[in-house]
């Protein structure tokens, strides 16, 4: 078990992280469960820069397969 230190920075509490625990992205969650208090880095809401260039097939060979048809759409009574 590691151990750290609560500081006091204007009133606020802070805590210094072990280099093993430090997070890479600069936003976090944090939330209560009984006596823990829960750090969690928070998942990304949007593609990383170059995702799908990254990811484009250049392969002439590559085809989409049939799809087939689409469905009929169901009728919505409207009453």
């Amino acid at each position: 078990m590691k151990t750290t230190e609560v500081i006091s920075i204007d009133g606020r509490q802070a805590v210094e992280l072990p280099d093993e625990f430090c997070f890479q992205s600069a936003t976090i969650s944090i939330r209560r469960e009984g006596e823990a208090v829960i750090l969690e880095p928070l998942k990304s809401n949007t593609w990383p820069t170059g995702f799908f260039e990254d990811i484009r097939i250049d392969d002439s060979a590559f085809v989409r397969p049939p799809q087939g048809e689409t469905p009929p759409t169901p009728a919505i009574d409207s009453r």
